[in-house]
């Protein structure tokens, strides 16, 4: 998953809410609970008019309060995103975030909410069609969020100290700049990416061999086993009425594919 980095800011997704405590059980028994993101991806959690907003956003919301809670969503790092919930600062972190064996070792996760995969974007110069094409002698800088999937996938391709791999927050930037030939990211955000800049005529390759496909789902510490509980019922009913596919072709301009649906209903 890609991410980008941005100031911290928060919003109040409920009218009216007061802060929760922190994510402490206090908190939870007033029925508010604290949230993390990392607002600067867009269109799934991204900074409008000093707000958050993005599908995770509101999905969060009407999950909230659909389970008869109110939740408080604030901003920080990515990586800061993970001490949080690890410390109970908050109740849970919602950013994209890739459902790993190695995240469910130390985290709890919700039932999967989004489906992705990791892709490619490059310039049409490059002539990149595959992942293989990233081993080419003439790729020299390939940009990649530190600490994402995107990061795993390219390091398990290329291997962990390939000095081609620049972990880096400005990815973008240095695409558009020539520092690097590519970025390796979540295939939502590279095409949010790519509609940003028409101008740069930027291509997105796939490559289902190199890159399986991603589950996201919401973070918890592994002792909130009842939060994740009551928004799994949630993600469900939201699902079986149709609001999950509304939100999603809202904020994605395209309807989720009947596969997708089918698993998100397990």
């Amino acid at each position: 998953m890609k991410k980008y980095w941005i100031g911290a800011a928060a919003l109040l997704l409920a009218a009216g809410l007061t802060l929760s405590g922190c994510g402490n059980d206090s908190g939870r028994e007033t029925g508010k609970i604290h949230a993390v993101t990392h607002a600067n991806w867009k269109p799934f959690e991204y900074m409008k008019d000093g707000k958050i907003t993005g599908f995770d956003a509101v999905f969060l919301e009407e999950a909230a309060k659909r389970a008869g809670l109110s939740a408080e969503l604030g901003d920080a790092g990515w990586e800061a995103l993970f001490e949080q919930i690890r410390s109970h600062q908050a109740d849970l972190a919602i950013s994209g975030i890739t459902i790993t064996k190695e995240r469910e070792a130390s985290y709890l996760f919700s039932k999967p909410y989004f489906i992705s995969r990791q892709a490619i974007l490059t310039r049409p110069d490059k002539d990149i069609r595959s992942a293989e094409d990233l081993k080419r002698s003439d790729i020299e800088a390939i940009a990649v969020q530190n600490g994402s999937t995107g990061q795993e996938a390219l390091e398990k391709l290329l291997g962990k100290n390939a000095p081609v791999i620049k972990k880096t927050p400005m990815s973008i930037q240095m695409l558009i700049g020539g520092q690097a030939d590519a970025i390796v990211g979540d295939e939502t955000s590279l095409k949010s990416i790519q509609a940003q800049y028409p101008d740069q005529h930027l291509v997105i390759v796939y490559d289902d061999q190199a890159f399986k496909p991603e589950y996201f789902g919401i973070l918890y510490a592994k002792d909130n086993t009842a939060l994740k509980e009551k928004l799994d019922k949630a993600i469900s009913s939201m699902v079986e009425d149709g609001t999950y596919s509304r939100l999603y072709e809202e904020w994605f301009k395209t309807k989720p594919d009947e596969k997708v649906l089918a698993s998100l209903k397990k």
